[in-house]
């Protein structure tokens, strides 16, 4: 793969995963998270995925190009 390539430009999808260190059912935006899970990233919407990640009891890892995106929408959320 080029490092121009993004990954669905290969077949590969994004993913983000979810570690939760509260306990297996812990709800969050939702979702009753398992203590380790790994989702399309097309999963879940922004609100959620800013849930996810406001939240210290649950580590989100995004792709790097979610990552941006994630930090987008915390400084438009924040300017509101």
């Amino acid at each position: 793969m080029s490092d121009e390539q993004k990954p669905a430009e290969v077949g590969i999808e994004p993913t983000i995963r979810i570690i939760n260190r509260a306990h297996v059912g812990f709800r969050r935006g939702g979702v009753a998270h398992p203590a380790d899970a790994t989702y399309p990233a097309t999963e879940f919407t922004a609100e959620q995925i800013l849930a996810f990640d406001a939240e210290p009891m649950l580590t989100v890892i995004l792709p790097p190009e979610g990552e941006e995106a994630l930090v987008a929408l915390k400084s438009r959320k924040a300017r509101k």
